[in-house]
């Protein structure tokens, strides 16, 4: 037998190989919920984070306001807040598909909150 061997029991080593994982495995886990990455700042963070890749937003948001007209953030920003109250963002986009509520920005078609979402996203920056 070698001198670790005999140095190292098996349940200790167990215990603490069995802690690890478990640390491990809550590490991963609040990293996929969102525990570690950075919020958005400025005036609409608060709906931005709902997104879950905040930083490719702005560049589609871009589309979606060189083909809108008439684009006030303070009251979208106000109407996607009661939209989203209560509801998680995939609840309301899953409504705005079935209520054919869509529109386009730069070739994609997108449910209107998702649109609307990453219009903000371009003028939060």
């Amino acid at each position: 037998m070698s001198d670790w061997k005999s140095a190292i029991s098996r349940r200790p080593f167990l215990a603490g190989a069995i802690a690890a994982a478990a640390a491990a495995a809550i590490g991963a886990g609040a990293y996929e919920a969102g525990l570690f990455r950075a919020r958005p700042k400025g005036p609409y963070g608060d709906l931005l984070s709902s997104l879950g890749d905040p930083d490719d937003a702005p560049a589609l948001g871009r589309a979606y306001l060189a083909q809108s007209r008439n684009f006030d953030a303070k009251t979208v920003a106000a109407q996607l807040r009661t939209r989203l109250s209560g509801q998680s963002l995939r609840e309301v986009l899953g409504t705005d598909v079935t209520g054919n509520q869509i529109a386009e920005a730069g070739g994609w078609v997108l449910p209107e909150t998702l649109a609307l979402l990453c219009a903000l996203a371009a003028v939060n920056t």
